[in-house]
């Protein structure tokens, strides 16, 4: 728990949690994952680093997805001959199926 604490203190001075994950990485340390089973780990195993990553990419893709549908569909539907949102599409599907596919694998 004094970790958790430690932890918890270093991203406030940092400026929250993302800016001290910038501070951990610019000192080489090891990355700290979060989960619900273990709180706040620093030094995982390999296994749990992979299952931290894999959910996050996970929760990236569904946040693109509903941007995709939300946003970019209806404006692409409103402006069908539009170039910016056909290249806009064919980059994100790109993108789509290259996180799909590192979260799967």
């Amino acid at each position: 728990m004094e970790l958790v604490a430690a932890f918890a203190d270093l991203a406030v001075e940092a400026g929250g949690p993302a800016a001290l994950r910038d501070v951990i990485a610019e000192d080489g340390w090891s990355s700290p994952i979060w989960t619900r089973a273990d709180c706040y780990q620093f030094g995982a195993e390999r296994a749990a680093l992979e299952a931290y990553e894999r959910a996050v990419l996970t929760e990236k893709l569904t946040e693109f997805r509903r941007f995709t549908t939300g946003t970019v569909a209806p404006h692409a539907a409103a402006y069908p001959g539009d170039e910016w949102v056909k290249r806009l599409i064919a980059q994100l599907n790109s993108i789509e199926s290259t996180i799909d596919l590192v979260a799967s694998a």
